[in-house]
């Protein structure tokens, strides 16, 4: 899979990279050059070297962000760096894996979330997912993600009130965009989903906005829950 998004990614791929551990960051980011030379990383420390390589490389469109940045929550610099690079891809890169912490960073409707025991081969498949526009997160942070949507705290007229406003969205969607959740919900990628259907990329990834407005949703993750709470995927 990751050979097929590389194909698709004709040039340089080029990604900010903002963790204010700079040994273990430039590293990291070696690694992955050596590994995969299409990968060129931009180091930042902070908030305003994030900034003016972003400012400088308008072409940047995918970031990874750190949690923890001397103190500094980096997750509350996202919009930042969407108001100077609309629509930037962001990586959740942390050491930090509590459900608090995924929560607030679904918020904030990124693209993909690794924590800092991934290995090299699933940072480098997260990038070029979420390059390829599809959504990524490593073994630890689904593990996570999966007891969240099993815990059940809401009452049962909170669940109905859910069910139902789920419901009444997911018949807007029309027999193609329904085929097109299902394999979303299977967390299916979008290269893979476009050979499925026989569409273009382009095509799946329009589809899947029209979806999510019909929704009302965000993100794959949303989307997810939903697709649980219909009971499209267990």
């Amino acid at each position: 899979m990751i050979l097929q998004e590389e194909q698709q990614l004709q040039s340089q791929l080029k990604i900010l990279f903002l963790d204010d551990h700079a040994g273990l960051r430039d590293s990291l980011g070696t690694f992955l050059s050596n590994k995969n030379p299409a990968l060129q990383f931009y180091y930042a420390g902070n908030k305003d070297e994030a900034l003016k390589i972003l400012t400088e490389n308008p072409d940047i469109k995918n970031a990874i962000v750190d949690i923890n940045l001397n103190g500094i929550n980096g997750l509350d610099l996202i919009s930042t760096f969407r108001n100077q690079t609309p629509n930037l891809n962001v990586i959740v890169y942390s050491m930090f894996t509590d459900v608090l912490h995924i929560e607030q960073a679904l918020q904030k409707n990124i693209q993909g979330f690794i924590s800092k025991d991934a290995s090299l081969d699933e940072v480098e498949k997260a990038i070029i997912s979420v390059a390829s526009g599809s959504i990524f997160y490593n073994k630890t942070t689904r593990d996570i993600l999966v007891s969240m949507f099993r815990t059940g705290k809401e009452d049962s007229n909170y669940k109905d009130s859910v069910y139902t406003e789920a419901f009444d969205n997911y018949r807007t969607l029309t027999q193609r965009e329904k085929n097109l959740f299902e394999l979303l919900a299977q967390q299916k990628e979008i290269p893979e989903i476009a050979e499925i259907l026989g569409k273009a990329e382009k095509t799946i990834n329009n589809q899947t906005s029209i979806i999510y407005q019909k929704l009302n949703i965000h993100n794959r993750l949303e989307l997810l829950k939903i697709a649980k709470t219909l009971g499209v995927i267990i």
